[in-house]
């Protein structure tokens, strides 16, 4: 977000902050500097809080910098503070935005039953449901599986030293062909050649956890 110069910003003291030394902590490790000032908006009724995030990413040439505009009073939390509080809100939101992307729950807005279907009446009506209930049950079925891919993306990632998204471990690893062999003693389920080095890895990784108890 890039604020434009305004007669009613003010920079206070934290402002100067911005103009100090690089992004760099006492162990010489990339760090984020934050600088706070209030500005007003043309649009804007009051002045707000904003605090500027300068940061240094590493292979770079100019400083990263990002803007936020929040109503939270520096009584109640510091620069530094919002900036963690927002971290975890954007973080929770990336989460929530995978999870409707790669698992697309199906909710319904309505509990009356549907009259027509796609112009043309149903040869039979389906009694009207509790949409509500039914939306829970599916959001929870949706988040039990999320997280269940979620620890599998994670024993992925600490097996081959990559990222993983959910959509990459359920094109590569879950979406993969399969033949159940069953003979009188066993059942071998054979897998693809493309997808066996992930679940070789992979299975690995998951008999090492530990499980809580029930």
């Amino acid at each position: 977000m890039r604020l434009p110069p305004s007669r009613q910003s003010r920079a206070g003291p934290a402002g100067r902050a911005a103009h100090g030394p690089p992004c760099r902590s006492e162990t010489g490790q990339a760090a984020d500097v934050a600088a706070e000032l209030r500005y007003q908006a043309e649009t804007w009724d009051r002045p707000r809080r904003v605090i500027l995030v300068v940061k240094e990413r590493e292979g770079d040439l100019l400083l990263d910098r990002f803007f936020l505009v929040t109503s939270l009073p520096w009584t109640t939390k510091l620069r530094h503070e919002v900036l963690a509080h927002y971290r975890e809100r954007g973080k929770a939101e990336g989460h929530m935005g995978e999870l409707k992307d790669v698992l697309a729950p199906a909710l319904s807005s309505t509990n009356r039953a549907k009259t027509h279907w796609r112009g043309k009446k149903p040869k039979s009506h389906t009694p009207a449901v509790d949409a509500f209930a039914y939306n829970e049950v599916r959001l929870l079925i949706a988040c039990l599986a999320y997280q269940v891919m979620h620890i599998a993306r994670r024993a992925m990632a600490s097996a081959t030293g990559t990222g993983w998204s959910l959509r990459r471990l359920r094109e590569r690893v879950l979406r993969a062909g399969a033949r159940l062999l069953i003979s009188g003693r066993r059942m071998t389920l054979a897998l693809s050649a493309a997808a066996a080095p992930f679940w070789s890895v992979l299975w690995q990784q998951l008999m090492a956890l530990h499980w809580a108890d029930p």
